[in-house]
């Protein structure tokens, strides 16, 4: 028991590593362009991290998943285009890119993390992703007080849209461990403590003015709701908290000015704030193998603002294609494994929660690249949690 106990803190430390190492390509200021030394130990820390993962799998690494069919089907298709595309318009970074998510990608996140997480994938990964995500949130407070912010508030990171997803990727591990929480009835100060980290991520995507984050927490509240309707028992205890819940965010709004005015930009706030005209323009453009890395770069002088658009944009017709077809199945596997699993695993809710919170934001930014973010390797890491259980 007490080596498992170990094994299990030692994989939720790497994990952290790993999602926090990550996220540093999120940080700097959007007058100056990241420090260099920023991105070598954001590498150096996603390669160290990963390689101790596989020095626990003793490097039983030489084995592709091939089932569920359909969704290992479209993503090898869709990392196979990614690499025909790169060919095509003779980009390395491209075909850089594509060696990861067609190589390293199944064999790290879809067999060897599942495999060493087990039975308890759900649980670390959500408590990872909060740990790794969390330091982040606390240096933004403790840097750039909220008090000083006249704009949207981003903290420690490049734009407020950033802080903002990461304000969405801590609410979702939070809703997954709740509702375990809940489901294991665990203690009440354990529970409470849960709710009041909730009720601050919310408040922090609120003063960050991403509408999108917004959308993904209530959607995922909507989830958390639906599964405790489900016991009778919680009734009371689901009132109680979204009326105080409720009535600390009214108060809240009344004594902080810059809360309310960031309440109303994003009230104010254009549907899709002129990304249409880039959506547009992308689809008059779009080419059977795309238009090579620079393509966005070249002609917007920024991204996509769409994973989809943003793959269509680069990487062609029929890798958006394939991508698409990869997120539709996602869902129907992810709810498929809850259904199955929900009665052995308190936190088999944690693939739906994730693969939602990911698709929502994937909306409005890009979250393909060569690692990602930490929303992007958490969603990597619940498609092998599925995928690990359907071999079974």
């Amino acid at each position: 028991m007490y080596k498992s106990l170990i094994r299990e803190t030692f994989i939720v430390i790497l994990l952290a590593v790993l999602f926090g190492g990550v996220s540093l390509m999120d940080l700097g200021d959007p007058d100056s362009s990241i420090d260099p030394s920023i991105l070598k130990l954001r590498h150096l820390m996603n390669g160290i991290t990963l390689l101790v993962f596989l020095v626990m799998s003793r490097f039983k690494i030489w084995h592709f998943p091939s089932k569920p069919l359909t969704l290992t089907f479209f993503w090898y298709s869709f990392s196979f285009v990614f690499f025909l595309s790169g060919s095509f318009h003779d980009d390395l970074t491209i075909i850089r890119d594509s060696i990861w998510l067609m190589i390293a990608i199944p064999i790290i996140f879809f067999s060897v993390l599942p495999k060493l997480m087990n039975k308890s994938a759900n649980f670390l990964i959500a408590l990872g992703l909060l740990l790794g995500l969390l330091p982040y949130i606390i240096t933004s407070l403790w840097l750039h007080p909220i008090w000083q912010s006249t704009q949207s508030y981003r903290g420690v990171f490049y734009n407020s849209n950033q802080l903002g997803t990461t304000g969405a990727a801590i609410s979702a591990s939070i809703f997954i461990l709740l509702i375990g929480a809940i489901s294991k009835k665990k203690n009440v100060f354990y529970i409470v403590s849960l709710n009041f980290i909730l009720f601050s991520s919310l408040i922090i995507i609120l003063l960050s003015n991403a509408r999108t984050s917004l959308i993904a927490f209530f959607i995922m509240f909507v989830i958390l709701c639906w599964q405790l309707l489900r016991k009778p028992n919680y009734l009371f205890s689901i009132s109680l908290i979204i009326i105080a819940t409720i009535t600390i965010l009214l108060n809240l709004v009344q004594q902080n000015p810059l809360l309310l005015e960031q309440i109303s930009r994003i009230q104010n706030k254009e549907s899709i704030s002129g990304r249409d005209q880039i959506w547009m323009q992308t689809i008059k453009d779009m080419q059977l193998l795309g238009n090579n890395s620079n393509y966005f770069d070249l002609n917007f002088g920024m991204g996509g603002h769409n994973s989809i658009i943003d793959i269509l944009g680069v990487y062609g017709i029929l890798a958006a294609f394939f991508m698409t077809c990869f997120a539709i199945s996602s869902f129907y596997y992810t709810y498929s494994y809850f259904k199955k699993y929900a009665k052995d695993d308190a936190y088999a809710i944690a693939p739906f929660i994730i693969t939602t919170c990911f698709w929502i934001i994937a909306m409005t930014e890009s979250m393909f690249g060569a690692l990602g973010n930490a929303l992007t390797q958490a969603y990597m890491m619940s498609m092998g949690v599925v995928i690990h259980h359907n071999k079974r």
